[in-house]
């Protein structure tokens, strides 16, 4: 049953040849009234779910006989057809899907479970607003975990709730995570419950109070009990080991027991065709009787799902039991005026506090952006500090290597001064001290003979020519040199070389003066 802001009513079922059904109710029209049915698709299903979302879009998943999940939209005109996911191997089969809407937000979620025991099992949840999808979340299971969904629940703020049971150890454990569309993320699976005995129809409830309530049935040898669990939703539970309260047993099997938070806290359910209801005023801690609500023998107690928006308080989805499609309670009538009353104080509290928050988160955004744009600057700021650096220290390597290239040449070049110094020097002194060595003492009468000094090298000999001691003496012709200029050098200090001039004459070919030294050259014999 989906109910729409204008107050119509849409109702579907699948007939008995598994096509799905529904009919459009008026607002002012009797509930259960005789209305014509429309069937949706020709092709025969397995099962459907249908929601609806703020915006009065209908919405319906299929699960066909070919294994196909297919998505329809109500566009105002037609339906909209969409294949979500095909099955193409039969070791394959959804064992769970469901669709839910918050707002304008719609969720899809299904489980894909593998017969083959090597296989992947797939929990897949999509979200989006009927005509763009997003993946948000798969989950991969090996079948040994033996993963069931048990139940899946959206509250009154959009948060998305998820119950499964698993097998881990050999034993079977309750989990539970959720999805807050806040952060976009889901929370990391808990364990709040171990399973002993053979347990079915999980249903999960979660109130504004951020409180968690779970109610299922067991079969204990012959009875069938229906146990209740509350904890709160966070991410550990609140102890090791909770305990699940008894709400109702007896040896007849009850069916689909649901819960539903409005002045009190009511769990319902039917055993053969009445239907009970159990009501605990503490939150759960203890339950009233069972009490069976009365109805007309043509009254057929029916389970359904109900989708609505017109109450804030309320989550958007519940499951209901009802009479020929009748609430059981009266969700839409008024509440007492002081819990009217108190409700519009807390809803002016919430709206002030949203009012300060909301300001206090723009100024935060405007600090931030502040600090931004002074973060970019500063980072600017650092790149051109940083170029200017690499161009300081690219400077500071090229001086460095041109000083250190002005020292390696200036080295060189010290170096090469020394060499020439040296180089020059030696024979300065050599011509010095040859010019010492050759100049002889003063003769003592004007015919006597030069000779130079056996140092001098100037002298050469020969064996074919006569000594003087054998009484033959070569002519000695007069020595003419050029006396030293004592006029011109008379300012200059000792130590300066004079320079040495050699002369051969031409009338005597066999002479020649160097200096103050006359050099005698023996000529040989022809003849020899």
């Amino acid at each position: 049953m989906l109910k729409t802001s204008s107050g119509k009513r849409w109702h579907f079922f699948l007939s008995p040849q598994q096509h799905i059904m529904y009919s459009q109710l008026d607002s002012q029209a009797e509930t259960g009234s005789t209305v014509e049915s429309v069937s949706l698709d020709s092709q025969p299903v397995k099962d459907f779910a249908a929601t609806i979302d703020s915006r009065d879009n209908i919405h319906v998943l299929v699960y066909s006989t070919t294994n196909q999940l297919v998505y329809y939209q109500w566009n105002g005109v037609k339906w909209q057809r969409q294949t979500v996911e095909y099955l193409r191997t039969p070791a394959q089969d959804i064992s769970f899907f469901t669709i839910m809407a918050y707002r304008d937000t719609v969720h899809i979620m299904y489980y894909i479970k593998s017969s083959v025991r090597r296989g992947t099992e797939f929990l897949i949840h999509y979200r989006g607003n009927g005509n763009k999808w997003t993946r948000q979340r798969v989950w991969t299971f090996t079948p040994d975990s033996l993963t069931a969904i048990e139940s899946v629940f959206i509250d009154s703020l959009g948060n998305v709730h998820l119950l499964f049971s698993q097998q881990s150890d050999h034993q079977l454990s309750l989990q539970y995570c959720c999805f807050s569309p806040s952060f976009s993320s889901w929370t990391h699976p808990i364990t709040i419950y171990k399973l002993g005995r053979e347990c079915s129809e999980f249903y999960l409830y979660a109130d504004p109070h951020h409180r968690l309530h779970v109610v299922w049935k067991e079969k204990e040898n012959s009875n069938h009990i229906i146990k209740y669990l509350s904890i709160r939703y966070a991410l550990q539970p609140e102890h090791d080991t909770l305990e699940a309260k008894v709400i109702h047993t007896s040896q007849d099997q009850p069916n689909h027991p649901t819960l539903l938070l409005l002045d009190q806290l009511y769990c319902l359910w039917e055993v053969k065709g009445d239907i009970y209801c159990a009501a605990s005023q503490d939150g759960g801690n203890t339950w009233s009787s069972p009490q069976k609500i009365p109805h007309a023998s043509s009254d057929n107690p029916t389970f359904f799902y109900y989708t609505s928006f017109e109450r804030p308080d309320l989550p958007p989805t519940l499951r209901l039991w009802g009479i020929n499609y009748k609430e059981v309670l009266d969700l839409s009538g008024p509440r007492s005026k002081s819990t009217a009353a108190t409700a519009q104080k807390k809803e002016g509290q919430q709206l002030a506090s949203y009012s300060q928050l909301e300001k206090k988160v723009a100024a935060m955004e405007q600090q931030l952006e502040n600090i931004t744009s002074s973060i970019y600057a500063f980072q600017e700021q650092l790149l051109q500090n940083n170029k200017a650096m690499y161009f300081l220290e690219a400077m500071v390597k090229k001086l460095s290597f041109q000083i250190e290239q002005l020292r390696i040449y200036s080295k060189q070049a010290f170096a090469y001064t020394d060499i020439s110094q040296k180089e020059k020097k030696p024979a300065l002194d050599k011509k010095q001290a040859y010019q010492t060595s050759s100049t002889p003492p003063p003769p003592m009468d004007g015919n006597s003979t030069h000779s130079t000094s056996p140092s001098s090298h100037s002298t050469f000999t020969d064996d074919n020519v006569s000594s003087p001691s054998e009484g033959k003496q070569l002519p000695q012709p007069r020595a003419t040199a050029s006396p030293p200029q004592e006029a011109g050098n008379g300012s200059q200090s000792g130590d300066v070389l004079q320079t040495t001039t050699m002369v051969q004459t031409t009338d005597s070919p066999n002479r020649i003066t160097l200096g103050n030294v006359d050099i005698i050259i023996n000529p040989q014999d022809e003849e020899e």
